[in-house]
């Protein structure tokens, strides 16, 4: 009996992988003030197919050191749907993120308010909280990789027949630094998508540039 229940589960979620790009600029003005401009690329459908382009801008203040800083983003996303047209998106963030670092952990939280706008939607905006936790191991001094572990939690804030959990993102990857100013991102995202139907399950390979001006 639990054999035929974890099988019927199986065959009613469909899978995906895809490919994640990414180059991001950073820049620090004042002790308290900073900037970074991110472009992405994602590929879909088994590593075969354009998903988006999708440029941010972000602004950060620290309100306490490092422990506490207020963030604001834009996006802009040209994205294909699946049944091949072009959608056009426009989403702004407002949040919170703060971080410790221990001998050879650090922890870094982040929580967000986004609003996403769809050029010729019958229903704008698409409200959503986020909530991300990430831990990263501090191997040493000598050493150029940090992994990480992370997870996002994405909550419905607007949604017709009432809010839920719409997707869950778990994340293992490691940054390597190349010198003081750039560093590369490699890491493996897996998406949950809780409230489609069938419920879906996405995979994905990220790499990511960096650079610290």
């Amino acid at each position: 009996m639990f054999v035929a229940v974890f099988f019927n589960r199986v065959s009613a979620v469909e899978f995906d992988s895809g490919m994640m790009f990414g180059i991001t600029v950073q820049k620090q003005f004042t002790k308290r003030f900073g900037a970074q401009v991110q472009q992405n690329l994602w590929i879909n459908q088994n590593f075969t197919r354009y998903e988006r382009y999708m440029p941010i801008v972000g602004l950060h203040y620290s309100i306490w050191k490092n422990y506490l800083k207020a963030n604001v983003y834009y996006y802009y996303l040209n994205q294909l749907s699946e049944t091949g047209y072009r959608i056009h998106r426009q989403r702004y963030q407002l949040g919170l993120s703060g971080g410790y670092t221990f001998t050879h952990l650090s922890v870094s939280l982040l929580s967000r308010f986004e609003s996403t706008y769809t050029r010729n939607a019958s229903r704008n905006p698409n409200n959503k909280w986020r909530n991300r936790a990430q831990f990263s191991y501090i191997i040493g001094r000598q050493c150029n990789w940090k992994p990480f572990i992370a997870a996002e939690v994405f909550n419905t804030l607007n949604r017709l027949g009432g809010n839920a959990t719409e997707r869950v993102w778990y994340e293992i990857g490691a940054e390597c630094s190349l010198d003081k100013s750039m560093s590369i991102e490699l890491k493996l995202r897996e998406e949950q998508m809780l409230l489609t139907s069938p419920e879906k399950l996405n995979t994905f390979l990220g790499v990511a540039y960096k650079v610290r001006l």
